[in-house]
């Protein structure tokens, strides 16, 4: 499809833009607005940065997004003439992606130049790197994730199941919702042969549930399949830990998920000016978050530092 430019980014919904909108309003407009067209040579040099900072990656965010991408080709491998692969070839996988960013975020001209081809981790754009612990930790949580993912039961289901989809980590599909587009697709999705569907989150941090993540799973499974909720089963697979959580969505439960979300699209849409073209209020009207102590940690902290300054406490 060719490249259609618009003046305003494309409305949507995910789990992600909701917690991005709840954490901090202003976060949520140089994500999904002030870095909108950035890309262009012609944009502003403030769009342009912020679409720059936005491709900002960080060491949790490409260790989740290396096991991911591991799980993918381990299963399509496992379902295919492939076999599954072991677990050495998966360290080799992950420990390549994680070096990739590492070195490329080293070089902050290259990045710059072309910030959503190449890697830059928080740690090396507003710090000084990596400390050697922080490495250590990592090939830890690589070596501990995958070991806990080649044993989990979702994996050993899911390259057996009848039918199973894999998201792949760069390709994001969508469902509709009166008439949003909501990004709401799991990590796998497969079925059982006794019609049981089951919706698997890998997560490679710390424990924290999100059953209301998995109940936009679940009701991407509903729209597309036509699956009644008693035959759905979510489940949290903690790779850090090998631990498992589930939850068997009732109807009632999804029918509170999707007033949660028509709850989120309309306080979002208090944002906007023209909500038919998606056009924002002008960036002071997405205040900072109250507590602006974790701000230095945020990827568009060098956007908001001089406004912060003048926000910081005194010394009682």
């Amino acid at each position: 499809m060719a490249y259609e430019r618009r003046e305003f980014p494309e409305w949507s919904w995910s789990h992600s833009r909701r917690q991005t909108f709840q954490e901090c309003p202003r976060m949520y407009f140089w994500q999904y607005y002030g870095s909108h067209n950035g890309w262009e040579d012609s944009a502003s040099e403030l769009a342009r940065k912020a679409y720059r900072l936005k491709q900002l990656g960080s060491l949790p965010l490409e260790i989740g997004n290396a096991i991911h991408s591991a799980a993918a080709f381990a299963i399509q491998s496992a379902r295919s003439s492939g076999g599954i692969p072991s677990l050495d070839t998966l360290h080799t996988k992950t420990r390549n992606d994680l070096n990739r960013a590492y070195q490329e975020s080293q070089d902050r001209d290259a990045w710059a130049r072309r910030p959503r081809y190449r890697k830059m981790l928080h740690e090396f754009y507003y710090g000084t790197g990596l400390s050697d612990r922080a490495i250590e930790e990592a090939r830890q949580r690589l070596s501990t994730c995958l070991a806990n993912l080649l044993a989990c039961q979702s994996f050993r289901e899911g390259i057996a199941a009848p039918h199973v989809e894999v998201r792949e980590v760069e390709r994001l599909d969508t469902f509709d919702f009166h008439g949003t587009p909501i990004y709401g697709v799991p990590d796998m999705l497969y079925r059982l042969g006794d019609d049981t569907w089951i919706v698997t989150d890998w997560k490679t941090g710390q424990e924290n549930v999100h059953w209301n993540q998995l109940g936009v799973y679940a009701l991407y499974v509903q729209q597309r399949y036509g699956v009644p909720a008693p035959n759905i089963l979510a489940r949290i697979e903690w790779l850090a830990t090998g631990r498992t959580d589930e939850h068997a969505f009732s109807q009632d439960e999804l029918e509170a998920c999707k007033v949660s979300i028509l709850d989120s699209l309309t306080g979002m849409q208090r944002y906007l000016l023209e909500p038919d073209v998606n056009r924002p209020r002008e960036r002071e009207a997405f205040p900072l978050k109250e507590d602006v102590s974790l701000c230095r940690y945020c990827k568009f902290y060098e956007l908001n530092e001089q406004e912060l300054a003048s926000r910081r406490p005194g010394p009682f």
